[in-house]
């Protein structure tokens, strides 16, 4: 006879993935992908990154890339964020750029690159960033609703 104790542990260890967070469920559909590109050295471009990832998940993906001993064939990761978190250099020196989106005139999107201005390893890019040194956050209108 089972203890009820038992049953509750069993059903756990064989959860469907429907029942799982969709940070986890996230992070399972990256996993295949990342480690595949990790083992042969290849570039992984993910849009939104950090999209219903925890914080700490998304920068363990980063930190994945950035190790020699989880990437020794020096595979790149491209990825697109709405978090400005991940813009802190200290976190992640071997960063070699980053790209901006800027809409212009009639909607017409620029690229560029932070090269582009001067910036040092020590300065606060997520902080600039948020200032509009770099002209990429929307303008926003604010408006009393009554």
């Amino acid at each position: 006879m089972k203890d009820s104790s038992d049953t509750a542990e069993m059903n756990l260890r064989v959860g469907e993935l429907a029942d799982e967070s969709d940070g986890t469920r996230r992070l399972m559909a990256l996993a295949p992908g990342i480690e595949r590109v990790l083992s042969k050295g290849d570039v992984f471009l993910v849009d939104e990154l950090d999209r219903e990832l925890h914080p700490l998940l998304a920068e363990f993906v980063i930190s994945k890339f950035q190790s020699p001993e989880t990437n020794p064939g020096h595979a790149q990761l491209i990825f697109t964020t709405h978090d400005t978190e991940l813009l802190n250099m200290e976190s992640y020196g071997r960063i070699r750029f980053i790209l901006w989106i800027k809409t212009g005139i009639a909607g017409f999107r620029n690229l560029f690159n932070l090269t582009e201005f001067q910036v040092r390893t020590n300065d606060n890019i997520r902080k600039a960033y948020m200032a509009g040194k770099y002209g990429a956050v929307p303008e926003v209108d604010t408006v009393e609703v009554e």
